[in-house]
């Protein structure tokens, strides 16, 4: 016991809370001022939720159905849980992972009433060492995704740019006579021709906007 205690009291001596000495403060509008037109943009509403809970619904059935006839391809990142087996075998880890600890803590318990709690993440660690790589995988290929359409959107922008300003050289200057009319030369020199850079919607996020 008094091992405990001393452990106990090095740890909690070696804790500390900092704070940064700049203090930088940013007002932001209550949720109480937003207009009702705001907070629908802002917030999905429960007739809303249903909808997308009702498309996430069809389309693992319709995977797990075999998928498209058409040869169709269907996003499901983020669904994997919700199908069948990934269901069952969530299901299945979380209480491998609960048994493990609660065996842990009684093990403790009964010696004594020591307690470790390194012990109990081990315990914990060790059956869920598979879900730990798999969820690694699935973020490795999230990034290789993410970087390959950020790696498009800027390939994509740096050609627009190169194509807005051959435009903007190969058009005649303003001293020089030009055989275009108003409209075409308007048409030529107009900020329309410069195509901004486009965003990608995320897939990701189904309970807020």
């Amino acid at each position: 016991a008094e091992n405990n205690k001393q452990q106990s009291t090095m740890t909690n001596s070696s804790r500390a809370v900092t704070f940064y000495p700049t203090v930088e403060v940013v007002e932001v509008i209550s949720i109480y001022d937003y207009e009702p037109s705001e907070v629908s943009a802002a917030w999905y509403d429960e007739d809303e939720m249903d909808q997308i809970t009702t498309r996430c619904l069809k389309l693992i059935r319709k995977v797990e159905a075999g998928g498209s006839r058409t040869g169709r391809k269907y996003c499901i990142r983020g669904l994997e849980g919700h199908f069948t087996i990934a269901s069952i075998t969530k299901t299945k880890n979380r209480s491998t992972a609960r048994e493990a600890v609660l065996e842990e803590q009684d093990r403790q318990w009964s010696a004594e009433g020591a307690f470790d709690d390194h012990a109990i993440a081990d315990a914990y660690r060790q059956t869920t060492s598979s879900c730990q790589m798999w969820a690694y995988v699935m973020g490795k290929r999230d990034q290789q995704t993410a970087d390959a359409i950020h790696y498009q959107d800027e390939e994509d922008c740096f050609v627009e740019e190169q194509v807005a300003v051959s435009k903007t050289a190969s058009s005649p200057k303003p001293s020089e006579p030009s055989l275009l009319s108003p409209s075409q030369r308007i048409t030529i020199l107009s900020p329309g021709q410069r195509i901004s850079r486009k965003v990608v919607p995320s897939s990701r996020g189904l309970s807020s906007r």
